[in-house]
């Protein structure tokens, strides 16, 4: 079998005196989609935010492309795209949405963007279909169109590895169903995609794993397959105290690990 895009082992991670993460275990192929699944204060953006060392696991391992992954590490950011949470990245920010998705082509000791980056990030901003609002500032954008300008900057450099934190949050109906759509694409070219949601979205079908966090720990590894199969109520994985309002009905959350 061949290397793993991602493989963390035993991964602990403690913020002060809380214990957020507690003994993950999983790999990652080529090619797949795994969503990290989980109630409110799990570990579900902790555990990516790892992933992108931007904190550093309190022990235990994580390799990217084969290479352990350190401070001093020198991961190739050139094939990896990350779409942080939009409340921690857009909020008050002046800059358009063409200069927003540039400063993702930029990465490392690299502080100009290429001649092309123009170009890379307004075929981006098409992928997202906001390229006729290149040139107005973000913070004008509504809720959902400033996610997706976080996922065409995620996207513009063309990245073999992608990862997500909850790109739906806030997100409206129309906007949604474009990120979805273009998901869709990018895993049939390939793209390696680990994303981190609240619900499903109806995307049993393109989720190759699910991997379903309570209390830090691994409750169960679920395939695409069961997912589709889980009943209605069980396909939204929030616990009935998470802020944002359900796009579907549902009644109260099984507990991880449990059947519904």
């Amino acid at each position: 079998m061949s290397t793993p895009v991602i493989n963390v082992k035993n991964l602990h991670l403690h913020l002060d005196n809380a214990k957020i993460l507690r003994g993950i275990d999983f790999t990652v192929q080529t090619g797949e989609m795994i969503a990290i699944l989980g109630p409110n204060g799990s570990g579900k953006s902790t555990l990516i935010r790892s992933l992108v060392n931007t904190i550093s696991p309190s022990s235990g391992s994580i390799e990217i492309f084969g290479t352990p992954l350190t401070q001093r590490t020198k991961v190739p950011w050139e094939k990896i795209g990350y779409a942080p949470q939009r409340n921690t990245a857009t909020s008050g920010v002046p800059a358009t949405a063409l200069e927003t998705v540039s400063a993702g082509l930029t990465y490392g000791k690299t502080i100009r963007a290429s001649k092309d980056s123009k170009n890379l990030a307004l075929a981006a901003l098409e992928k997202v279909g906001l390229a006729y609002r290149a040139y107005e500032a973000v913070h004008n954008f509504s809720g959902g169109q400033q996610q997706r300008v976080l996922l065409a900057r995620a996207i513009a450099k063309n990245p073999v590895l992608l990862l997500l934190d909850e790109p739906f949050t806030g997100v409206d109906k129309d906007s949604r169903e474009r990120i979805i759509q273009l998901l869709h694409s990018l895993k049939n070219t390939g793209v390696t995609i680990i994303i981190v949601l609240h619900e499903l979205y109806g995307m049993e079908t393109i989720i190759d794993r699910a991997i379903m966090l309570e209390h830090g720990k691994i409750a169960q590894i679920l395939s695409g397959t069961q997912l589709t199969n889980f009943p209605h109520e069980c396909a939204a994985i929030v616990d009935s105290h998470h802020a944002h309002t359900p796009t579907r009905p549902h009644t109260s959350t099984p507990a991880l690990g449990e059947p519904c």
